[in-house]
């Protein structure tokens, strides 16, 4: 991709993540980013449909930046490396997760987290003995679903414990899960 359209699209989705920080998603228009972004409110429309394009694209850029940052090897396992790089990376960066959690009117933002940590527990699950993951899917979902309850709820409760205090307790939660895993 061109420089000039890699630095415009940056500007853009600067722009959008602080109107989004200072009015919400719903108050947000697509002249307020280019009034804002001092761009032409055309340019804005060159590189994105709408104002839920660029929140999509947003989501995709911080879900995707959450997954690279925190899976480290090629070998997916739920232990409490990878869960503690999670919440340490999520405890780094909590205003930009916050932000994006709470102007989830749509789902967007879980759903796409959702579908980003489904398919890495799927990889771990691959792991499992089939006495703990005889059902794959099943346990996937739970894992998964319990997992996001629990980052909605620490993002949501101002990060009421560590990030260390929070992995280690959901590990204990999932020692079932993870006994098996050689350190």
């Amino acid at each position: 991709m061109d420089r000039r359209v890699q630095r415009t699209r940056k500007l853009i989705i600067e722009t959008f993540m602080e109107l989004l920080r200072d009015k919400g998603f719903e108050k947000i228009t697509v002249n307020d980013i280019a009034d804002r972004a001092d761009i032409n409110r055309g340019t804005v429309y060159l590189h994105f449909l709408d104002k839920y394009d660029i929140l999509e694209k947003c989501i995709d850029i911080y879900v995707e930046e959450l997954l690279s940052q925190c899976s480290g090897d090629e070998e997916i396992h739920l232990r409490y490396d990878a869960m503690g790089k999670v919440f340490s990376y999520l405890e780094e960066h909590i205003d930009i997760y916050k932000l994006l959690h709470e102007n989830d009117k749509y789902g967007m933002f879980r759903k796409k987290l959702t579908n980003a940590l489904l398919s890495q527990v799927e990889i771990a699950m691959t792991l499992m003995p089939k006495e703990i993951a005889t059902s794959r899917e099943i346990a996937s979902q739970f894992l998964v679903n319990g997992l996001l309850g629990v980052i909605e709820w620490w993002i949501s409760s101002d990060m009421s414990c560590s990030a260390d205090d929070v992995t280690e307790r959901l590990l204990n939660i999932l020692k079932p899960f993870t006994d098996f895993i050689p350190e």
